[in-house]
């Protein structure tokens, strides 16, 4: 009974997994515009077409906002939604491929 329970606790930790990726919390430390990949804690990330950036506390009031790529930045702390990238062989160079990239503004910062 106890392998069965054991089991099935895997099964449903793996498939949680798949269902919701990976999120890698970190500071992009490069990009790569004409790739369009960036670097957060040396892990590099595709951001593609379909990715959807939000710029957090950017807005009036504190409010979120919609980004674009050009509006990550080196240095920015951001919390990447990803999946591993299964063409890695195929030379793109990214481990993982971003499905939502959350940029954090901050207006004061601790220095």
């Amino acid at each position: 009974m106890n392998k069965i329970l054991a089991m099935l606790f895997t099964i449903g930790f793996i498939s949680g997994l798949q269902a919701d990726g990976f999120e890698i919390k970190g500071i992009i430390g490069n990009i790569d515009n004409s790739a369009k990949i960036i670097s957060v804690n040396n892990i590099n990330v595709q951001v593609m077409p379909q990715t959807h950036i939000k710029l957090d506390d950017c807005g009036i009031f504190g409010m979120d906002i919609d980004g674009k790529f050009s509006d990550l930045a080196v240095g920015s702390f951001v919390e990447v939604e990803a999946w591993p990238n299964s063409a890695v062989n195929s030379g793109t160079g990214a481990s993982y491929i971003a499905s939502e990239i959350e940029q954090k503004c901050v207006s004061n910062r601790a220095y």
